[in-house]
């Protein structure tokens, strides 16, 4: 049974930078419009933008309008400076004014330029607010022509008749044309917003047929198989149930089997009970039920009526007395079997356990229906991981002992070289050559201790892993991490040869992972054995994570290093878990049966 956990979802820098994607285009254009008047500079003013060296209005505001670009590019990289990207347009706006002012002659070139900040903070305001910004924009426009129309006495404008009619349509243009952008921005996202509510809609009616599929094979390929002459698990739970009722009389029988969510259970078989309760869900939360998926060991419960994970289910409303049986084989518990009378005390420990070896047909139909799910399944896995590991080693062996390879052959040319030119130095190459030589056979040991150790095989695992992190700690890739190897009463432990390989394996993995992403300054790795069970732990004191949110996003990442453990634990018999919290680091615990 697995903890069901809750997070709440963090504001990260990703969701900061893929937010900001409008202003990261609007400063792209910004600074293509600023290079575009760097080079018509010229055109604005006599004076040369560079170097700066004379008091030219035109110059200065050009390189505080490049100085402002600097500022606003900064801002997108700075959370607490992200409020002047909204205001940033109304500084375009009096830049361009400005610039308009003391150009002279050619003002008119700068009308374009409004367009572009007016556009920019349109898409983001109301047409209200639009049509107020290019009301304001324009104003600044006609101080701007105004100011640098004057003539010399500063009493008439110095424009024609012409000019009026064109000043008075760039108005209109700067007036509207933002009113208009915000008005179809708006329309357009309000129509983006129906179609993916309409896409979204489409999506879960496809996820509610594929979920609905999903089940229907399930079941079809579970009936599909059966243990013995029943050929079908479904008929080894009715017939263990009716059995039970010929040893056992009781009130109703079921078998609860789990769906594949975390806590919960639904009715899979049952034996007098309603109709209406075959194939219900409940949660498991706490009481007899929850114990019993933890344990083992069959129970005896009285008031069962009372349990709150079974209040759902109608037919156990009036039963007090009930026999609570896990279904379990090995380390996986598949669900439970739960006869129940209207009588207190209706069962004895002796009934008890002539169902609990009834159940025991009901629990091997499970086993081989699920192991030839699990087969089919693994294969598949297999067959990934294979072509994954093929990959990494061939990416180990190029950039480590192929590399140092070409590296020997280029040194012995060298030599070649040196012998007729400069012989004195031979000696000293022949050092280099010969230190790369010894460190690449290192290398190439390690990578075959790693692939398949030979003392696994002779001496066991505990002087394999004795020597894996003697080399490891030796090795340039630990990151000055700290690792403690911990065994307590292990030196009787006896594992088959493909037990201690996978094991092996897992802890390499562990290891790896600690060493990738944990920071930590110790990794302490434990072995414990019970006599029945070997216990492997791996537990480092790194910066941790959080479990529940990498699990969420598992079909997205496509991988996940606790589901890799746990499948490779379940290969050989065992189980795996993994405990990790943000700055408590992280625990991995394998457990696998002994021989």
């Amino acid at each position: 049974m697995e903890a069901t956990t809750t997070s709440t979802s963090t504001f990260t820098n990703q969701d900061r930078w893929q937010m900001l994607g409008g202003e990261r285009f609007y400063a792209i254009a910004r600074w293509l419009m600023l290079l575009l008047l760097f080079a018509v500079s010229p055109l604005l003013t006599p004076i040369p933008v560079w170097p700066i060296t004379s008091g030219d209005l035109t110059v200065m505001l050009l390189w505080a309008y490049a100085g402002f670009a600097v500022l606003t590019t900064i801002s997108l990289f700075i959370p607490p400076l992200s409020p002047l990207l909204k205001l940033a347009y109304l500084i375009d706006i009096a830049f361009i004014s400005f610039l308009a002012l003391f150009s002279g002659e050619t003002m008119m070139l700068f009308f374009p330029l409004y367009l572009l900040p007016l556009i920019s903070a349109a898409i983001r305001q109301q047409p209200a607010v639009s049509l107020l910004s290019g009301i304001v924009a324009s104003f600044f426009y006609i101080m701007a022509i105004v100011g640098g129309s004057m003539d010399a006495e500063q009493t008439t404008l110095a424009l024609a008749p012409l000019d009026y009619v064109s000043l008075g349509l760039q108005v209109l243009t700067l007036s509207f044309i933002p009113w208009l952008t915000s008005g179809l921005a708006e329309r357009w996202t309000a129509s983006n917003r129906r179609s993916v509510a309409a896409a979204q809609q489409q999506t879960d009616e496809a996820l509610r047929a594929a979920q609905s599929f999903r089940d229907q094979m399930r079941s079809l390929y579970e009936v599909a198989y059966a243990l013995s002459t029943t050929m079908n698990y479904q008929h080894v739970l009715e017939s263990t149930l009716e059995e039970s009722q010929k040893l056992v009389p009781y009130t109703a029988g079921l078998v609860l089997l789990s769906t594949g969510v975390a806590d919960e259970l639904y009715v899979a078989a049952g034996h007098g009970i309603q109709t209406s309760d075959m194939g219900r869900r409940i949660q498991v939360m706490k009481g007899n039920i929850a114990n019993a998926l933890r344990s083992p060991d069959p129970r005896l419960a009285n008031d069962i009526s009372h349990e709150p994970d079974l209040r759902h289910i109608e037919t156990l409303q009036t039963c007090k007395g009930a026999c609570i049986i896990p279904l379990r084989a090995q380390l996986r518990t598949y669900g439970i079997m739960l006869i129940a009378s209207e009588r207190n005390n209706a069962f004895s420990a002796e009934q008890l356990d002539m169902v609990n070896a009834l159940a025991q047909y009901a629990i091997i139909a499970l086993h081989n229906a699920q192991l030839l799910i699990d087969l089919k399944e693994e294969r598949n896995k297999l067959i990934s991981k294979e072509e994954e590991v093929r990959r990494q080693l061939a990416r180990d062996l190029h950039d480590g002992p192929a590399q140092a390879l070409a590296a020997i052959t280029m040194n012995i040319e060298f030599i070649k070289r040196l012998l007729e030119r400069d012989p004195q130095r031979v000696i000293e190459e022949l050092d280099k050559l010969s230190t790369l030589s010894k460190r690449t056979t290192y290398e190439v040991r390690t990578m075959l201790f790693e692939l398949r150790p030979l003392v696994l095989e002779t001496q066991g695992l505990r002087v394999t892993l004795e020597q894996y992190l003697e080399r490891f700690q030796n090795s340039e890739n630990n990151n000055g991490t700290e690792i403690i190897l911990e065994t307590e009463d292990v030196d009787d432990v006896s594992l088959d040869t493909k037990t201690e390989g996978t094991l092996f394996n897992i802890i390499q993995e562990a290891i790896n992972n600690a060493l990738k992403h944990a920071q930590a300054e110790h990794i302490w790795v434990r072995l414990q054995s019970d006599g029945i069970n070997l216990t492997t732990i791996v537990q480092d004191d790194g910066k941790g994570f959080d479990k529940a949110k990498v699990l969420r996003s598992y079909e997205k990442r496509g991988s996940f290093g606790l589901l890799n453990i746990d499948e490779r634990a379940r290969l050989v018999g065992g189980n795996a878990d993994m405990e990790s919290a943000p700055g408590e680091g992280t625990r991995v615990s394998i457990v696998v049966p002994l021989e």
